[in-house]
């Protein structure tokens, strides 16, 4: 199977009665040890057996999936399940994955890696979304194959977070949060079919996984009273840019960051009108701040 490895970059669901569950994993009637093909999963990819296993990280989580590399793996190992996309009723076009994903052991290495992938399989394994943590760095970030953002910095090792994710396949868009912190919009590749999730494993890391859930909707999954935020008119132009990149919004900007494809800032400023000329040819991430804290980011192609 031909797999991209790319290192560069609880609150309350309000569905309505067009939702519907796919599939939900929570690894308790799961047998300790190898996780193996165990409730349908499967395994691609080098290393041990035993790097991807069902362990009791904590007694509040019961069983788990656990990585547990104890050596170097540069070419990543796979273990997979499928979405049961084909069983998402007509309309309901909205791709939503839940789970609790816990950080493991901070080996100080920007090697290691634990992310959940979502895979359009019959599209020669193109990819709306990949989330995880990067060790080296400090932050949880989403990616696609053009570009990512950080959604979560500093955080820490040996610790549980909640992430909720959609990606609207009609439009592209990849909303994400964790934990309570603000939902974040990401502008990604339309009409892709989330058909499989893979966790990838690189490097050594215990990063762990629970409580998976997988829906389809018709609406904005994020539309709960507690998910809701304010969410401005804004304008990033123009796109592409040569010179000069303007924003312009309905609220208050506090700072704006530009990432490059690596997930490393290349400018950041309190300015609307960025210049932009020394930036070499690509496509860049433009993250806004409000003063309200709420955050937004928009894809850039610097010509």
């Amino acid at each position: 199977m031909k797999r991209i490895l790319s290192f560069s970059l609880t609150a309350v669901m309000a569905f309505t009665a067009y939702s519907q569950s796919l599939w939900n994993d929570n690894f308790e009637t799961y047998t300790v040890g190898n996780l193996n093909t165990q409730g349908g999963w499967a395994r691609d990819g080098g290393g041990n057996a035993n790097w991807t296993k069902v362990a009791n990280i904590d007694a509040t989580h019961g069983k788990s999936f656990q990585l547990g590399s104890i050596a170097s793996n540069a070419d990543g190992v796979w273990h997979y399940h499928a979405t049961n996309w084909e069983g998402a009723t007509s309309g309901n076009n909205i791709f939503v994955v839940e789970y609790d994903y816990y950080t493991g052991t901070d080996t100080g290495g920007s090697d290691a890696a634990a992310y959940i992938q979502i895979y359009d399989v019959d599209a020669g394994y193109a990819m709306p979304m990949m989330i995880g943590w990067d060790p080296g760095e400090g932050y949880i970030s989403l990616q696609d194959e053009i570009a990512g953002i950080i959604i979560a910095d500093n955080v820490t090792a040996n610790t549980w977070y909640h992430i909720k994710a959609s990606y609207d396949m009609t439009t592209g868009e990849v909303k994400i949060k964790v934990d309570n912190g603000d939902v974040i919009t990401y502008e990604g590749t339309p009409d892709l079919v989330p058909q499989e999730l893979d966790v990838l494993l690189a490097g050594i890391t215990t990063a762990g996984f629970d409580n998976i859930t997988v829906s389809a909707t018709n609406t904005d999954p994020f539309l709960a009273v507690s998910d809701v935020t304010k969410k401005s008119s804004v304008s990033v132009y123009p796109n592409p840019a040569t010179n000069v990149v303007n924003i312009k919004s309905d609220k208050k900007v506090e700072s704006v960051s530009i990432y490059d494809v690596a997930g490393k800032i290349v400018k950041t400023t309190a300015e609307t009108s960025i210049n932009v000329e020394n930036l070499a040819k690509g496509s860049y991430i433009v993250n806004i701040k409000y003063v309200d804290g709420s955050k937004e980011s928009t894809k850039v192609i610097k010509k």
